[in-house]
């Protein structure tokens, strides 16, 4: 596995925010040197720091934004209602992550609650009806390399989650938040959804602004990605094999926190050039 961070800084001639970035990437290059796949992706409007980010991971629950986009988009072009009825049957459910597994009898869910659920729970049950309901994974992996992300989809051809890396990962999140943005009752509905999200990795208190994200877990994948709305809002991407290591989570949180410290810094030092 070929090792590679990269950098694109506003002001390349900042020693300080240079040191913070070299504490960031050493640490990331220790885990890696353990033999541990890891990488991770920060972007706010003016600079841009990544590790790996062209490696692949499996992608796990944090595919299910791009299937829950291109839902919202096909009700938006009316293909589709949020009142929509749909039927789960007990041949349906999947018995990983998600509450619908417990239904007892075939239910009716709107799809409303259907993209709720694969948001909020991460159910797989409901985010597999929806690409389901969209045409089946290849719909899916044509709607990512429309966007021009390069891996959506690919690996088992049984496999309805594929592989992704941070570059695709950036595209994903950067199209939910042009959808968030545009502020209409359906984009207020996934904001919600995805700040309220039982997918946590990163705590909220480890970073400095409400986190609009997405986690994911299966098998060694323990990812969590999203975007922070803190005074210089930012990308924040994070993708691991650490899954079945039991300092998974103080990993992420650390590197959240040493990201959150770069952006901060980098806020302060703005807010005194002006």
């Amino acid at each position: 596995m070929e090792l590679k961070s990269s950098t694109i800084f506003k002001d390349i001639y900042d020693v300080e925010l240079k040191n913070r970035v070299k504490s960031l990437i050493d640490f990331f290059n220790e885990e890696y040197y353990k033999g541990n796949k890891v990488a991770f992706l920060y972007k706010d409007e003016d600079n841009t720091i990544s590790y790996n980010e062209d490696i692949c991971f499996y992608a796990a629950s944090t595919i299910k934004i791009l299937a829950v986009l291109l839902m919202f988009k096909r009700i938006d072009e009316k293909v589709f209602d949020l009142n929509d009825n749909i039927l789960i049957t007990m041949d349906d459910l999947k018995q990983d992550s998600g509450v619908i597994k417990y239904q007892k009898e075939d239910t009716y869910y709107t799809l409303e609650e259907l993209l709720r659920l694969t948001i909020v729970e991460s159910d797989n049950t409901a985010y597999l009806k929806i690409v389901s309901l969209l045409g089946g994974k290849e719909a899916l992996k044509e709607f990512g390399n429309s966007l021009g992300a390069i891996h959506t989809m690919e690996g088992k051809a049984t496999d309805a989650f594929g592989i992704t890396n941070c570059n695709d990962m950036l595209i994903y999140l950067e199209n939910v938040i042009a959808y968030i943005n545009l502020d209409n009752e359906n984009s207020k509905k996934l904001k919600t959804w995805m700040l309220n999200t039982t997918t946590k990795k990163v705590k909220v208190e480890n970073l400095n602004g409400p986190f609009i994200r997405k986690g994911g877990e299966f098998d060694v994948a323990y990812h969590d990605v999203g975007y922070v709305k803190a005074n210089k809002p930012y990308y924040l991407i994070i993708l691991t094999q650490l899954m079945k290591m039991d300092y998974k989570d103080e990993f992420i949180n650390k590197a959240a926190i040493k990201i959150k410290d770069i952006n901060e810094y980098i806020e302060m030092r703005d807010k005194d050039d002006r």
